[in-house]
């Protein structure tokens, strides 16, 4: 007997992600990320930020 299982699909977006000054209107970090949600692609920028000691403000993600 075969047991079949699902697999989640799970679908991959593409996001452009925007870092900015702490203080300021200037980009500090600017990519662009495969991810589920703009969630996911806001934690994937953190992590990115974090890794390579980026300092930061605000952070966007923008479905392209």
């Amino acid at each position: 007997m075969r047991i079949l299982r699902k697999k989640e699909v799970i679908a991959m977006q593409m996001y452009e992600v925007t870092a900015m000054a702490p203080e300021g209107p200037e980009e500090v970090y600017q990519a662009v990320i495969f991810a589920e949600d703009e969630d996911d692609a806001l934690n994937q920028l953190e992590e990115q930020l974090k890794e390579q000691n980026i300092a930061h403000g605000m952070c966007m993600a923008e479905e392209v």
